[in-house]
């Protein structure tokens, strides 16, 4: 019989290292039952948890024919405190298998899920440009300002085009059912134990409470980040990646508020804002002609030198505004729409191989938006949820002498859609829907004045339109355990600003075109959930006709070819006693691609779109309700398929890293701590080797520490 139960809602850490970990970690975090020692039966948490993001009616996990995880706001603050750096990336790659390692750098190019791209929201609203894909979006916002992240994997249309590879949408926090107002105060440092230079802070502010009909939500918050050195006790240069800056010698500012309104019991009204900014100030900068001579990738790492970066400070400012309405009981259904803001903006690290003259760009966007949609039952024995978006978008990059690379192109977009949900008996869901994209992309007619010699790309109008469709069942082995079948497919136009660019001879714009690119994603998976285990395995593929990936440099030209990916994802967690809980999970993924459009997959895909494999594995004790510990470990296997031949080819060795955390009541509030690399690992950043250029060669960072304190009243 089907029963409304949830699945795992997020997944922690682990690796190799796993025995020693679990030896020091007789104690690892936060909230569990506390022991009564009466040794009665020991059970998960298995309240159901509701999602949005699929736009289906809101169902649980467990009726969900698809990967989905939720990640709480208490997971990513834990997480937080191994990662001092608040870096977004490498939080999320800790919990969400199959996505990628963190280049542990503002860019989180090279960094995809499933061997695809991945649409990044906030409150629903895309963050992604397909103008100029900056590959920046995932730190767009910090962790103190969200209250969950629900993460579908794979090839989605559900909120247009961009999620290639799987859907981060983050859910801001709101005050929406808190009885009190309620403050939380919290400061901290961070820090390495080579340099007092390494020497970071971070304070928070928060408030959430209701009036009435009127509820709301603050959160403020700053950090800052010093030198970082890596596990030889070495500096590493902030721009040593080149494409956006560091997170070291960083200052990251947030300001969130929510406002909601419960204009009558059927309706509610919600207005977002989120303001994020986050801004390199480097005394350090890398000296490219240190390891000249070393073989790329993987040979000696780039040395720091005691001087600025070339030219202003990268830097990426975001703004999103949003407006929700929902009126239940509404033509028989539930009536939702939205409007949206949004203005964001980055400059990039100066780059000396323009044949005009070194320079920095910058890439702006703004975009506004509307999307309504009507859930309801159908005749009783279905539920149908359909509706319409539309978006407009206008971005560029420049250089900020004034140097034109792509004009500031308009888009507009709409979509209209359906969707139905119907269950078959007691033991099976079934949910399908079709999905109408329709894009227009204005380009004027312009030069790219990077060049010495350029063409006039003559400008018109680009128009796309795709139909999507999508299709999954769910069959209820049991009250707690279930497996799915899936099918879906992403919709994306591929980076146009690059497409365009770097053309040396007169062309139009109709004759360049790129052509947008559709990702078919196949699924199959099982999830359980027992009384002391919570588990699941997805075996998965997805293919496309026009795969996107680049040449090396200078000009990492956009090259779109035949290509398929597949893999498998595994997790598990088991509460072991009311005290001590232990998970872990898997991923593998490997992908191959025609290079020369004969219809035979030749080749491998390269480390920029394929992870390593990577298996990870957590310890958590919380023996009382006062304080608590969690170690975890993530190693990565090798990946040696190219032999070190090109760029992008470079052969990925795999190493361990092992984070620890804990807290404990502390007078009014909580002291936490916690270390991330413990055994100071040195390594070079995965993205980095993929490269294999010795001139990006960036090592990770070693151990670092970071300690704060926590009052809520």
């Amino acid at each position: 019989m089907r029963r409304t139960t949830p699945q795992r809602t997020a997944f922690q850490l682990g690796a190799s290292k796993l025995a020693l970990v679990t030896a020091l970690t007789a104690c690892p975090t936060l909230s569990f039952a506390q022991d009564s020692g009466s040794g009665s039966e020991v059970q998960m948490d298995m309240a159901p948890i509701t999602i949005s993001t699929t736009r289906n009616r809101q169902g649980t996990l467990a009726e969900t024919p698809g990967s989905i995880q939720v990640i709480s706001s208490q997971e990513l603050e834990q997480q937080a405190r191994m990662s001092s750096d608040n870096d977004m990336g490498d939080i999320l790659s800790n919990l969400v298998p199959g996505l990628g390692t963190s280049s542990e750098n503002l860019t989180n190019f090279g960094q995809q899920m499933r061997g695809r791209d991945f649409l990044v929201m906030i409150d629903g609203v895309p963050q992604n440009s397909s103008i100029r894909q900056t590959s920046k979006f995932v730190r767009t916002i910090a962790p103190e300002a969200i209250e969950r992240v629900e993460v579908i994997r794979g090839a989605v249309a559900n909120y247009g085009f961009g999620a290639t590879g799987g859907i981060i949408n983050f859910i801001t926090k709101s005050g929406e059912g808190a009885e009190d107002t309620t403050f939380q105060s919290t400061v901290g440092v961070s820090g390495q134990e080579e340099d007092g230079n390494s020497l970071g802070g971070r304070v928070y502010q928060g408030v959430r409470g209701s009036n009435g009909d009127l509820d709301y939500s603050v959160n403020l918050s700053a950090t800052e980040t010093g030198v970082f050195y890596d596990g030889d006790g070495d500096i590493i240069p902030a721009d040593g990646l080149i494409q956006g800056g560091s997170l070291s010698e960083s200052t990251e500012h947030n300001a969130q508020s929510k406002l909601g309104y419960q204009l009558t019991p059927d309706q509610r009204l919600t207005l977002a804002v989120n303001y994020y900014k986050r801004e390199q100030d480097a005394e350090y900068s890398a000296d490219r002609t240190s390891n000249a001579s070393a073989p790329a990738g993987k040979g000696a790492k780039l040395d720091a030198v005691n001087q600025s970066p070339r030219g202003k400070d990268p830097l990426t400012e975001n703004l999103n505004i949003s407006l929700d309405h929902t009126a239940e009981n509404t033509l028989g259904g539930t009536l939702s729409s939205q409007l949206y803001y949004q203005d964001y903006e980055t400059l990039f690290s100066f780059f000396n191989g323009y044949q005009t003259g070194g320079g920095q760009s910058q890439a702006t966007v703004n975009r506004v938006g509307a999307r309504v949609s009507h859930d309801r039952s159908v005749m009783g024995v279905a539920n149908a949820v359909y509706g319409l978006d539309f978006e407009q978008e206008e971005g560029d990059q420049s250089l900020i002498d004034g140097r034109t690379r792509i004009p500031m192109i308009e888009e507009t977009s709409y979509a209209p859609f359906v969707q139905l949900e119907m269950p078959v008996g007691d033991q099976w869901l079934l949910q399908g829907g079709v999905r109408h994209e329709q894009v227009s992309l204005d380009v004027p007619t312009f030069q790219d004045e990077a060049l010495a010699n350029p063409g006039t790309v003559q400008g018109g109008e680009l128009d796309y339109n795709e139909t999507l469709f999508n299709a999954g069942a769910v069959y209820f082995l049991t009250d707690n355990q279930e497996t799915f079948l899936n099918f879906s497919e992403g919709f994306t136009v591929a980076d146009v600003g690059r497409a365009l660019r770097n053309q040396p001879q007169d062309i139009s714009a109709e004759q360049l075109d790129p052509e947008p690119q559709v990702v078919r994603n196949y699924e199959l998976g099982w999830r359980g959930r027992f009384d002391r285990l919570e588990a699941s395995a997805t075996v998965f593929m997805n293919t496309s006709d026009q795969g996107v990936t680049f040449t090396g440099p200078p000009n990492f030209e956009l090259l779109q070819q035949e290509e398929r990916v597949h893999g498998v994802e595994l997790t598990a967690d088991y509460q072991l006693t009311d005290a001590v809980k232990l998970g872990g999970t898997g991923s593998y993924q490997e992908g191959r691609v025609d290079t020369d459009n004969d219809g035979d997959l030749d080749s491998d895909l390269p480390g920029t779109r394929i992870s390593n494999p990577e298996i990870t594995a957590y310890t958590e004790y919380a023996p009382t309700g006062t304080w608590s510990v969690r170690a975890q470990a993530k190693h990565l296997f090798d990946r040696d398929e190219f032999g070190d031949q090109g760029y992008a080819n470079g052969d990925v060795e795999g190493f361990t890293l092992v984070d620890v955390t804990g807290g404990v009541d502390l007078g009014p509030g909580q002291l936490n701590v916690g270390i991330s690399n413990l055994f100071d690992e040195q390594y070079i950043v995965p993205v980095s080797q993929a490269f294999n250029l010795n001139t990006r060669t960036v090592a990770g960072r070693g151990r670092a520490y970071s300690m704060e304190y926590s009052l809520t009243y």
